[in-house]
């Protein structure tokens, strides 16, 4: 907490110096403090540290001797003659510069624009050494694996709470294949809204073709909600938002109807293809909601739009196999469509999205990740199905959809230190958020000039324990809105 306090606080100061202005080592101002926040670090030739140093948003300036390892984030690391480190050194958007006489016996890792990454390892330095990373990563791919067994029949979550449909209560969710050996399975899920006084599922028939992977045809009946906010945050997360804080990231309207399509589940593919008949409705106002904490905060109002019936043909193709090793190097696509083909109240309209995943193993136990997210339409777009940017999930510290438009750009990028590299219990995230909305009407997507004058940023830094159950947020707008927020989060951004 004291560290959050130093950061929410702290002046910009100008941290810049050059290796040719260096004053002698008796005239350093010395330090006891083994973390710095928007500040130099300086450690003398008569000082030894027994612990890990960490440099955020500052220069290190090093004579003496640590027994750990140094992170230099922001800022160069100036090793004197006499500097002598037994752990790793790393710096981060900075430099490391080396006097002839000092001595590293551990990893020295430079990433920074004009130098890349640059990585060497001393002979006996980290290999002996043991690391526990392996079961965090196991903990985090085996959160990140692919939510759902079947892009055809999802399983539900047995409780939900949302501000539309209240306490949603799925006791029953059931799946008929005798015990996987079918290739003819039949899956029901049903629950109910006790917001709305009504029941909801789906009932799903599945016919497989070959064995494991493979093409497979399906008919779907349901009633459930719909929602294009599913990219934000999980479902579990935003039930506790929504029953403790009172706040609905999502929003969503209601379809009952049914779909025949086919669907492809392979190692590096998953794909659906379907044709729908819907009616779809908004939700009544609800106001048997919860009110322990927060009485005062109101919930936003249900979306406005009209009853009609839809027919329309969509698909989701899934490329890649990020989303199941998180920290393997690689790249994973999602592509999804839809087109209405009839309607009694709708214009006709095309949406379509993307979004990318990119991972990279900069260094050993250095991650940086990456969401790309883009969408475009065709035809009058219907209002509830506009993109929107801004809020948790898109761009922090900016307020729930700021920006809507029928197009829309959003990057999602953050450098994670995953526990091992931090020597401790928690891994610590340095973040980025930039998005835009806007109509086709306003300007195409090569006008990156009012894109980019039009977008909205923020920044952040994040600390979160090595099994996900909490991960603290402190982000800060860039441009004209000048605010800082402070998010508390059971999962990792995206």
């Amino acid at each position: 907490m004291a560290a959050m306090f130093q950061l929410l606080t702290a002046q910009e100061v100008d941290t810049t110096v050059a290796m040719e202005s260096l004053e002698p080592l008796q005239e350093y101002e010395e330090t006891e403090n083994e973390i710095k926040f928007f500040g130099d670090y300086y450690l003398g030739a008569d000082q030894t540290s027994k612990e890990n140093v960490r440099v955020f948003g500052g220069d290190l300036f090093l004579a003496g001797t640590v027994e750990g390892q140094i992170i230099v984030v922001g800022g160069d690391a100036t090793l004197e003659s006499t500097a002598v480190i037994n752990g790793r050194v790393v710096a981060i958007g900075g430099a490391i510069f080396r006097k002839e006489g000092s001595v590293v016996n551990g990893e020295i890792v430079q990433a920074n624009i004009r130098e890349g990454i640059n990585l060497s390892r001393n002979e006996g330095s980290l290999s002996e050494k043991e690391s526990d990373t392996f079961e965090f990563e196991d903990d985090f791919n085996e959160y990140h694996e692919w939510r759902y067994s079947s892009l055809v029949h999802p399983q539900i979550n047995w409780f939900i709470y949302n501000k539309d449909e209240g306490f949603f209560w799925t006791p029953f969710n059931w799946r008929f294949d005798r015990g996987g050996r079918s290739s003819f399975n039949t899956s029901l899920s049903l629950g109910y809204r006790f917001g709305q006084k009504e029941a909801a599922g789906r009932l799903t028939m599945e016919k497989s073709f070959g064995e494991g992977n493979g093409p497979a045809l399906f008919f779907s009946a349901f009633r459930e909600s719909r929602t294009d906010d599913d990219y934000r945050l999980p479902l579990n997360e935003n039930s506790i938002a929504t029953l403790f804080a009172r706040q609905d990231f999502y929003d969503r309207w209601d379809e009952e109807g049914y779909e025949i399509g086919a669907f492809l589940h392979g190692n590096v593919i998953e794909g659906k293809v379907a044709y729908r008949v819907v009616d779809i409705s908004p939700f009544d106002p609800n106001s048997r909601l919860a009110k322990w904490l927060h009485r005062e905060r109101e919930f936003r109002a249900p979306l406005h739009l009209p009853e009609s019936k839809v027919t329309s043909l969509g698909g989701i193709v899934s490329l890649g196999s990020l989303h199941r090793n998180l920290f393997a190097t690689g790249i994973g696509v999602t592509l999804t469509g839809e087109t209405t083909l009839n309607s009694d109240s709708l214009d006709h309209f095309d949406r379509l999205s993307a979004t990318v995943y990119l991972d990279w193993e900069m260094a050993p136990d250095i991650i940086f990740r990456s969401r790309t997210m883009m969408g475009n339409s065709k035809g009058e777009l219907p209002q509830f199905r506009v993109f929107g940017v801004g809020g948790l999930g898109s761009v922090s510290a900016h307020p729930y959809k700021v920006q809507t438009g029928d197009r829309m750009v959003q990057l999602n990028a953050e450098l994670l230190l995953l526990p091992d590299f931090m020597e401790g219990d928690h891994y610590l995230s340095l973040f980025f958020d930039t998005g835009h909305a806007w109509d086709k009407s306003d300007y195409s997507f090569t006008d990156f000039s009012s894109i980019t004058n039009s977008a909205i940023s923020a920044v952040g830094i994040g600390i979160g324990d090595e099994d996900l159950d909490w991960r603290i947020n402190i982000a800060r707008a860039l441009g004209v809105r000048d605010t800082w927020e402070t998010t508390f989060r059971f999962n990792i951004n995206f």
